[in-house]
């Protein structure tokens, strides 16, 4: 392959012992090799050091990085910063490529001249070591970005895009503690085609002690407030680079039912519920323009 498609892979690593080798292995033995691999450190206090050490007298296209706790997001960007591939490639810690998976997303890219971010379909392992399908994952440009007004369908730890597009929108915001990654694929939907593979490429772990399960009311409402600034920004409320927190939306008439809806379809996900009887009659007749979520609530409610 020509040196112009190199991948930087960024791989950021936190307290990871278990599983960084397998990780690291899964990205070094890629069919596809131009790339370079650069592991963040975000202060690690067990032995991820030593063992994203040990690799690199293994192979030279490893950059390792040291630093104090720093939290993911500003890692992601910091690795980001110091890369110089054309494309910026994913993956977390304890999660697994397949070998061909590079490979794939290149051809995507190759096949699609206007695209700006390639995804794939992977493989959920539970604790148990039992899998679990990828329900919430779209396909094509149109379902996509059809589907990312109102939630994610990327998988973070699949995703290869154009680091010059993610450049522009300043990388993940460092305003947002979490969904850093649905608010960057939001953004590098405006400006070209997105799309995900079939193809199950990557392993991603669901465990007990994951962000998503221990942190789901941070988390969920950061989302929310990515989601109804991409709206506002649709509606040329602000700039697509504007940081507005939260309370700003909440406040603002034309904004406010969006905030009060989503935190109805995400209320499963927050401690502070809100119920049916919650909303307004205004508000009762704008749930219908969202199928998908009132599905999705339906199918909540029932397993309550």
């Amino acid at each position: 392959m020509k040196i112009e498609n190199k991948i930087s892979v960024i791989l950021p690593v936190y307290n990871s012992e278990e599983f960084i080798s397998k990780s690291i292995k899964s990205i070094i033995n890629q069919s596809y090799k131009s790339f370079e691999l650069i592991i963040i450190n975000d202060g690690s206090t067990d032995k991820t050091k030593e063992i994203c050490e040990s690799f690199l007298k293994k192979d030279k296209r490893i950059v390792l990085i040291n630093n104090t706790h720093k939290g993911l997001t500003a890692s992601l960007n910091e690795a980001i910063r110091i890369s110089n591939g054309k494309y910026i490639a994913r993956q977390d810690s304890d999660d697994i490529s397949l070998p061909n998976r590079f490979e794939i997303q290149m051809k995507w890219f190759e096949k699609n001249k206007n695209g700006v971010l390639c995804g794939t379909d992977c493989k959920i392992l539970n604790d148990d070591n039992s899998f679990k399908q990828n329900k919430a994952i779209q396909f094509s440009d149109y379902l996509i970005k059809k589907r990312l007004t109102y939630t994610n369908c990327f998988v973070h730890s699949s995703v290869i895009y154009l680091r010059k597009y993610a450049e522009k929108f300043g990388f993940y915001d460092e305003n947002l503690e979490f969904a850093q990654d649905y608010d960057l694929w939001w953004k590098l939907s405006t400006v070209g085609r997105v799309g995900n593979i079939r193809n199950k490429l990557v392993i991603i772990r669901d465990r007990k002690n994951s962000i998503s399960r221990n942190k789901s009311d941070q988390q969920t409402l950061s989302f929310i407030n990515s989601c109804v600034k991409f709206y506002s920004f649709r509606k040329g409320l602000i700039n697509i680079n504007e940081n507005k927190e939260l309370i700003y939306f909440e406040k603002n008439k034309i904004t406010k039912d969006i905030v009060i809806l989503m935190k109805y379809f995400y209320s499963d996900k927050l401690s502070n519920k809100l119920s049916f009887k919650n909303l307004s009659l205004a508000q009762i007749l704008k749930i219908f323009f969202f199928p998908y979520l009132l599905t999705r609530k339906f199918f909540k409610n029932l397993k309550l």
